[in-house]
């Protein structure tokens, strides 16, 4: 009898002694199963912000190669990019409805850029490209077949240009209409 009550005292130690395993498993378990959870999480955003950054690169190289000039839409990204990178300054709050084209076929090369801006804007451009005001009675720079209506030729024409360039090789061109705070600039190789 007493081996009979020793048995079943063993018995009941070890269920309560494999319970507790059990359950210690068990908690091990969903911990093991977070962690891994949070090690996946982290891998997906680290592979998520690799491959941003790999797209964004990629993006990066084609527009260097091949810019992109949003000519039917104002204030693209494209457009802005552009802006500061023909005109060599930041768009500012100032700067508005910014359009702009390029065409690069063949061996020349035409960009037009029109924007709306103040009169600070134009003189830091001036400035900065040492642009000077044309000394020619009537100068509307390269005409070109292309029409756009955010390019306002009989307005050029009302204009005096301030310029820069080398005869031969290119010619820049920023014309300003201070009624309208409207910019033209033309940029084109011979």
């Amino acid at each position: 009898m007493r081996v009979v009550r020793h048995f079943k005292s063993t018995l009941r130690y070890s269920k309560n002694i494999l319970t507790i395993a059990f359950i210690l498993t068990l908690l091990s378990c969903d911990r093991i199963k977070r962690k891994g959870d949070a090690v996946i999480g982290k891998t997906k955003q680290t592979v998520s912000k690799t491959r941003q950054k790999i797209s964004d690169k990629k993006n990066q190289l084609v527009d260097k190669v091949f810019p992109a000039y949003d000519n039917w839409k104002a204030d693209t990204e494209n457009n802005k990019r552009r802006f500061k990178e023909h005109l060599q300054v930041d768009p500012t709050q100032d700067v508005k409805d910014i359009y702009a084209y390029g065409d690069f076929m063949g061996i020349d090369y035409k960009v037009l850029i029109a924007f709306k801006c103040d009169t600070a804007t134009i003189n830091k451009i001036v400035s900065i490209k040492k642009m000077a005001l044309s000394k020619e009675a009537y100068d509307d720079g390269l005409s070109f077949g292309a029409e756009f209506p955010w390019w306002d030729k009989k307005a050029i024409e009302q204009i005096k240009p301030y310029k820069v360039g080398k005869e031969y090789e290119y010619w820049e061109y920023l014309w300003y209409d201070h009624k309208n705070k409207v910019a033209y600039y033309e940029e084109f190789s011979l």
